[in-house]
């Protein structure tokens, strides 16, 4: 009875060292998440404000070449 009780308690802080690196683990993988996140929320926030820069840059294009056209220079 004794050998049974010992391999049980045995078996069962093996379970609880298995548990407690998956809570190691999962922790890890939490914080490796949260860093991504927070690395592709900051990539959307700039390629949002370079998306804005390029529509403008492009609409004060568009409104020179507009311009021009009407100046006569566009016509040849």
């Amino acid at each position: 009875m004794k050998s049974r009780l010992d391999r049980i308690e045995a078996t069962l802080e093996k379970i609880a060292q298995v548990q407690l690196h998956n809570q190691e683990l999962l922790s890890t993988l939490m914080t490796s998440v949260s860093a991504f996140v927070d690395s592709s929320n900051a990539y959307v926030a700039d390629s949002k404000a370079r998306t804005a820069q390029l529509e403008a840059s492009l609409d004060a294009l568009l409104r020179a070449i507009t311009q021009e056209h009407k100046n006569g220079k566009g016509n040849k």
